[in-house]
């Protein structure tokens, strides 16, 4: 994966984050910098890494064209995950809640005088995982911020987070790049022109997405899962078995983006349907075991696919929903639309 910095083991910003890096950074040299951060934006943009690197940067005491030096005491500490003026707050297993008690933890981390006379910084994501009770337990660290103390919020659904937390943030808004900058970028980290391209559509525009789902992992649970929907259309499945299989898709890919690629497919039938015949074979074939004829039978595809993304949206938010009754319901859903 392409670097910006000399350092690889300094994080920096990637190269369609510059705007962002330079509005904060100057905010940061002229010592007005916001206590709480929220960077947002859709998953696989290098938000998480930008969080790193503005926290380094924080950290760093010789900071150098206005990045991290990657030498100094404070960077090797950084490095070395013992800094003590940095505190990350992530789940304790991938995918799972923040919990309550974690954002308690967090009174004694700000509460204390930093050793170097300097910031503190607080790096926490995804911050819609939270629930009710620890979004409110980081409310009042918020309304009354301790002094030299910055909160990085990391977020791919901000939606999901307290609108009285969103409030107390400076809002830090990362959009797709544009597609000529991401293909350059995955073309210098290895990636040939067609997978390239093909990998930068199934992830949305997002470019670090792109690159996972190109692994061998993730591109065989990503078939794999089209296919069992197939065989589902076709009665050869049941659903309750398929949710099983599916409940934890398994490394290098998780449940919000299984439902994710399953929005694509139906927006791949829906312009099938319109004559335009780049779809998959098997999303064609789809199309073409849906009961009915005409614009009735898509009817329902547009309303399945509200569902997917009110599904989306449970998993993304701090709820915690069961995620084996949700594909259930899903699954079965889908097989009624053939039934």
């Amino acid at each position: 994966m392409p670097e910006t910095s000399e350092n690889p083991t300094v994080p920096s910003p990637l190269p369609w984050q510059a705007e962002q890096w330079q509005r904060l950074g100057a905010q940061w040299r002229a010592g007005r910098c916001p206590h709480a951060l929220l960077f947002s934006g859709q998953p696989g943009l290098g938000k998480r890494r930008f969080a790193e690197a503005f926290a380094a940067l924080v950290l760093c005491e010789h900071p150098r064209d206005g990045l991290a030096c990657g030498d100094c005491r404070g960077c090797r500490l950084w490095r070395a995950g013992s800094h003590p003026d940095f505190l990350r707050v992530e789940p304790e297993k991938p995918g799972g809640p923040l919990k309550v008690e974690q954002i308690r933890q967090l009174g004694g981390f700000v509460g204390r005088t930093s050793g170097r006379e300097g910031a503190r910084v607080v790096w926490l994501a995804p911050a819609e995982a939270m629930n009710v009770n620890a979004a409110n337990a980081l409310l009042k660290n918020l309304e009354e911020p301790a002094t030299a103390v910055i909160f990085l919020l990391v977020s791919d659904s901000p939606s999901g987070l307290l609108p009285t937390i969103r409030s107390r943030c400076q809002s830090v808004a990362f959009p797709a790049p544009s597609e000529e900058a991401a293909l350059r970028w995955l073309h210098e980290g290895g990636l040939d022109g067609q997978s390239a391209r093909s990998a930068l559509v199934l992830s949305g525009g997002a470019p670090l997405l792109a690159l996972e789902l190109v692994e061998p992992e993730a591109r065989e649970a990503r078939e794999q899962f089209l296919a069992d929907l197939v065989a589902l259309a076709q009665a050869a499945e049941a659903p309750v078995v398929a949710a099983g299989r599916w409940e934890n898709p398994g490394e290098g890919i998780e449940l919000s983006q299984l439902l994710k690629f399953w929005q694509q497919w139906l927006a791949q039938m829906l312009r099938a349907r319109s004559c335009d015949l780049t779809a998959d074979r098997q999303v064609i074939g789809l199309l073409q075991r849906l009961p009915g004829r005409g614009t009735e039978s898509l009817r329902p595809l547009f309303s399945f696919s509200d569902q997917l993304a009110e599904a989306r949206q449970l998993l993304s938010g701090g709820a915690n929903p069961n995620k084996r009754l949700l594909l259930e319901d899903l699954l079965i859903r889908w097989a009624k639309l053939y039934a």
